[in-house]
């Protein structure tokens, strides 16, 4: 793979590049799903190939192909150059940050490749998730699905780096569906989706995982509809994943804050002349950025641009203090070497910014546990999983439900309701925020299917926090 990286790095200095670069892709991908009691998709795929990008003075080119031989790669070096040189025609300055070379030859920490576990294996963990499931004779209908992929990939810059880097991906869920006189529910289960082996699907305590999601499941069939009006909220990590995701880290992508990225829920209101200047959030409130983090969606050393990647706060004491950028955006902000956070979802794809794995940093030493904010909460709802959402072009105005919310009443959790949804306005909504819980209930959670850009990427990130409590916010039922 070297060799041939070598080949093409080769070619672009040799067909005029004012720089450029060659991207190997080895990608294997497993999805399992089981409805009831019947395997409804057993998939093993693989994709393979190479991505070249060049650029000629400030225009860009780029091309891909599978064929693996230096003519093969002669062919689509030049067929890359001859686009970055009629792009260059359109006299566009985009200026390219300088970016230290290294090399990197790293792996995702994991114990068990995902793939070396039989088809049968799974099939049987996700047929005894079912069972249990469907004993319950109010519940219906019972989903179990499980998800692998592995991406190996090679690096090489006309600058000298070069990367070799290998990551894992485990991720799975399940659903448990009630069905009577009232209607249906579902209540889901997601297994945290981490970077990492087999290891992760051992370790899950699935069978006790599905005796409470069917009776949860049961419990919210059951559940009176939800009222309206204003509250204080409990939010858990399983739902603030999301909302962390739409708020700020979208809002926080400079291409969306530049104004060139509208596609997938529009532009940013977080501009740059509010940098330094936004109260984003209350002065408890801190998020960080973070390419590293260990087992995280979106960690690796090294980005798809050649960059070294960090962690930075994108939100300090609740101010607005940067954002995710790549090597084609960090001068728009006056930082002159970028945030490592260029990513291609292929072989095939160019790089485009993504948004790195972004977390709410827990409360300071002496805040509380879970358990004693519900007790310090006198009227509230405790919200967990991932429902509903919508938000506005600009991600100011938002709409969110969860998979399971329940009332808190005088200090104490107690009934569900049903068709649960809240409302708000960024940064109103984070400056709501009044207490965070301690680092010991800190949890990771997860995006897998972030899609931006035509032809659309798909990224995955990590989205960790604590429970969190936010005073005097809009509620009501969710209607279609």
């Amino acid at each position: 793979m070297k060799a041939l990286l070598e080949t093409a790095i080769q070619c672009l200095k040799d067909g005029g590049a004012d720089y450029g670069d060659a991207r190997i892709g080895l990608y294997a991908f497993q999805n399992l799903s089981m409805r009831d009691r019947i395997a409804t998709n057993l998939s093993t795929n693989r994709s393979e190939g190479i991505g070249i990008q060049a650029r000629i003075r400030n225009g860009w080119g780029f091309s891909a192909t599978q064929q693996f031989d230096p003519d093969g790669i002669r062919l689509v070096v030049a067929r890359a150059l001859k686009i970055a040189r009629a792009s260059a025609t359109i006299g566009l300055e985009t200026p390219y940050a300088a970016e230290p070379v290294q090399t990197v030859e790293w792996r995702t920490p994991y114990e068990t490749d995902p793939f070396s576990v039989s088809i049968q294996e799974k099939l049987d963990l996700m047929s005894s998730i079912n069972e249990i499931l469907l004993r319950r004779n109010e519940i219906k209908r019972a989903v179990t699905t499980l998800s692998f992929r592995r991406e190996h990939k090679f690096f090489m810059n006309t600058e000298g780096s070069y990367s070799d880097q290998l990551l894992m991906r485990v991720d799975g869920m399940f659903s448990a569906t009630a069905v009577g006189s009232s209607g249906f529910e579902s209540r889901n289960y997601v297994l945290t989706p981490l970077n990492i082996g087999y290891e992760h699907v051992l370790r899950t305590a699935w069978q006790e995982e599905a005796s409470r999601v069917a009776e949860e499941a049961i419990e919210k069939l059951q559940a009176p509809e939800s009222p309206e009006g204003v509250t204080d909220l409990i939010l858990l990590p399983t739902h603030t994943c999301l909302v962390i995701h739409e708020t700020i880290g979208h809002a926080t992508e400079l291409d969306r804050v530049m104004g060139w990225e509208a596609d997938m829920a529009g532009t940013s209101f977080a501009t740059v002349d509010k940098l330094n200047n936004l109260q984003y959030g209350s002065s408890i409130f801190n998020v960080i950025a973070d390419r590293t983090i260990t087992n995280g969606r979106s960690s690796v050393p090294m980005d798809d641009e050649g960059v070294k990647t960090g962690r930075w706060h994108l939100i300090r004491d609740g101010l607005l203090t940067g954002y995710s950028t790549t090597r084609g955006t960090a001068h728009y902000i006056g930082e002159s070497n970028s945030r490592g956070c260029g990513y291609a979802d292929s072989w095939s794809s160019m790089p485009i910014l993504r948004m790195p794995n972004v977390s709410i940093e827990p409360g300071e030493k002496g805040s509380p546990s879970l358990n004693d904010l519900i007790a310090d909460t006198k009227n509230g709802i405790l919200v967990d999983g991932m429902g509903s959402f919508s938000i506005d072009h600009q991600r100011i105005n938002f709409q969110f439900g969860g998979d399971a919310v329940w009332c808190i009443e005088n200090g104490k959790k107690t009934n569900m309701l049903r068709g649960f949804t809240y409302q708000s306005r960024n940064p109103e909504f984070w400056n709501s925020v009044d207490t965070i819980c301690h680092k010991g209930e800190w949890c990771r959670e997860g995006v897998v299917n972030c899609g931006k850009g035509q032809p659309m990427q798909q990224a995955q990130l990590t989205h960790a926090s604590s429970p969190l409590r936010l005073r005097k916010i809009t509620f009501g039922k969710a209607r279609i």
